[in-house]
């Protein structure tokens, strides 16, 4: 039975359930640590479950009976699942929407910085401590809902160590950001990788994020990426080996 992680057993049956999956293995544990008492309504586990819901994405590791997972998806109105395959069934009546691809750099290993236009990348200052605020309007400069529910997380896994953003500045403005938004269990899984328009296709983005990829694999962690299909030449160029696979299901 599917539910909410209210007790010490079902902590232990959520944290099993990640226990060694990329990505996943980081995410929910972590953001589970930080807001199970906040957000409550997010986590939920079964005998052999781990599920988050994340606005209308629901994000599964271990797995659960498919008619089951399928009903309760429904009732929180989700409208999409992100889960293993191998391990998991997908919900009853669900269909496969795409693949998302794990990418990750083992730790203590470097890649080279890519080719990037060097005299645009001389004009640009590397900020290592952005605030939150410039970071979440640089990623959504459009949807204020979106900006301070970043901002709330951001500073509150910053200010414990648990998340790493960087941005690229010309002059006074953000124009490129790449973060690692969950340091846990080993993994640092890295996310919102952004240039702003008139910037891309010339190499900044790929190298500020090896280059946080690096010192972070320097430090003992594993970088580790989910990317959509289309970004899978980019990561695969940048020299990022492959990790595994994860599965978006939406209603049929």
């Amino acid at each position: 039975m599917i539910a909410q992680v209210d007790t010490k057993r079902r902590r232990a049956r959520f944290a099993n359930a990640c226990r060694g999956r990329w990505v996943l293995g980081a995410v929910l544990p972590l953001d589970l640590a930080l807001f199970g008492k906040s957000q409550p309504w997010r986590f939920y586990a079964g005998p052999t479950l781990a599920l988050e819901i994340s606005g209308s994405t629901a994000w599964v590791a271990g797995h659960a009976n498919p008619e089951e997972l399928a009903g309760f998806l429904a009732f929180c109105g989700c409208e999409s699942v992100i889960l293993d395959e191998a391990g998991c069934l997908p919900p009853t009546g669900w269909h496969r929407a795409e693949t998302l691809t794990v990418f990750g750099l083992a730790p203590g290993r470097a890649l080279p910085l890519p080719a990037a236009d060097e005299a645009l990348w001389a004009q640009l200052d590397l900020d290592r401590e952005p605030a939150a605020m410039d970071v979440a309007r640089a990623l959504y400069p459009e949807d204020t809902a979106r900006q301070e529910d970043l901002y709330s997380e951001l500073c509150t896994k910053r200010i414990r160590g648990k998340a790493l953003v960087w941005t690229l500045r010309q002059g006074r403005k953000a124009v490129c950001t790449v973060g690692a938004y969950a340091l846990a269990n080993g993994q640092a899984y890295m996310a919102c990788g952004q240039t702003e328009s008139s910037l891309r296709g010339k190499g900044i983005g790929g190298r500020l994020i090896v280059q946080m990829a690096n010192e972070l694999s320097a430090e003992g962690q594993r970088p580790v990426f989910l990317c959509s299909p289309e970004r899978v030449h980019f990561y695969t160029r940048l020299g990022f080996e492959k990790l595994g696979e994860y599965i978006r299901y939406v209603p049929s």
